[in-house]
């Protein structure tokens, strides 16, 4: 009986797990993207603070809103469409981001959904180029679009029974 040589056994071995864990990992590659183009292709810019955190649904305290303050409310619900893929989203509670989203799912209570390949990011942690060199981006919208302002929408989740909240 002929029996290969350990080292060949090995090298198939290795190419095989190689071979297979190549479908499990594609990397959430985007485009690099300014922040005017950012702003120009979501529904919603907002700065707001993580509240709580269940199953990739976050719970946010929206504070500014510099595109579309009349739809959002003062709480907002977002939902990690992603989830469980390389694009997943993570956010921390009592931290506050700003937000690039979308409608992710509508129908009587309103779910967002931060933009993959967007610039959603924990405010101070992403510098972009300005007029003057590199700011925070959080200052450069300020600068552009003005202070923003306080969220007009209804929150529909207040109208939810108490036993359907969870």
């Amino acid at each position: 009986m002929c029996r290969p040589p350990v080292k060949v056994l090995a090298w198939f071995v290795g190419l095989l797990c190689l071979s297979a864990g190549a479908d499990v990992a594609h990397a959430c590659t985007c485009d690099s993207i300014s922040p005017a183009q950012s702003f120009a292709r979501t529904q919603y810019v907002f700065i707001g603070r993580v509240l709580e955190v269940k199953d990739h649904t976050w719970t946010v305290d929206v504070d500014r809103v510099w595109k579309g303050a009349d739809k959002l409310a003062a709480r907002v619900r977002l939902l990690d469409v992603y989830k469980d893929m390389d694009c997943e989203f993570y956010f921390e509670p009592g931290r506050a981001y700003l937000f690039f989203a979308i409608v992710a799912k509508s129908s009587r209570y309103v779910f967002y959904q931060p933009e993959v390949c967007n610039l959603t990011s924990a405010l101070r942690s992403k510098r972009v180029a300005g007029p003057h060199g590199q700011v925070w981006l959080e200052d450069l919208i300020v600068e552009n679009y003005g202070p923003g302002e306080p969220p007009r929408g209804e929150d529909p989740w207040k109208r939810l029974p108490e036993y359907d909240r969870d």
